[in-house]
């Protein structure tokens, strides 16, 4: 599989995360996250020029429920990534961590993922190598908080920074 961080530069490029199948979480003692936000930052930032990017971020989750873990409400999340990419795209993943501290001290890390996107729609999946929820696999969708005209204005004079992603469902199904 592709590295995760959900590919942040597809996020990063103004992206949104396209709705998901309502997940069976609780079924199989996964978690189910209605809502939460991203904030992802490029170094250097993304231009018109294809390279490498670091890719770090920090966000949360709200509105969570497990049947096997009723403690779990919400979590930190953490992004880690090394992209290869450039203004519009495409990107690729080369590695990538992300790390969810749920708010019962639990955690969860999520290291490898696939991406689609069209339009402003982006879909991800990865695994989730270690902790809650090991062997599980990690669902997201949302939608992307800039715009186009901004991001590629930003890609012009410098290079595309920092991204904003409303996290519209998250889960973690067996």
């Amino acid at each position: 599989m592709r590295s995760l961080l959900w590919s942040a530069v597809a996020l990063a490029a103004g992206l949104a995360l396209t709705p998901l199948q309502p997940a069976a979480a609780d079924d199989i003692g996964g978690v189910s996250c209605l809502a939460g936000n991203l904030h992802l930052r490029y170094t250097p930032g993304l231009t018109f020029t294809e390279k490498t990017i670091r890719v770090r971020g920090t966000g949360d989750l709200s509105s969570c429920q497990s049947a096997r873990h009723p403690r779990i409400t919400g979590g930190v999340v953490r992004v880690r990534a090394t992209v290869t990419g450039k203004c519009p795209g495409p990107i690729d993943p080369a590695s990538a961590k992300v790390t969810i501290t749920w708010n019962d001290g639990s955690r969860s890390t999520i290291t490898e993922s696939a991406f689609s996107r069209v339009g402003k729609a982006l879909q991800v999946e990865g695994d989730v190598a270690a902790g809650a929820f090991k062997g599980g696999v990690a669902h997201a969708d949302g939608r992307a908080t800039g715009n186009f005209i901004a991001a590629a204005a930003a890609c012009l004079t410098g290079g595309f920074t920092r991204s904003s992603v409303v996290v519209e469902r998250f889960s973690i199904t067996a």
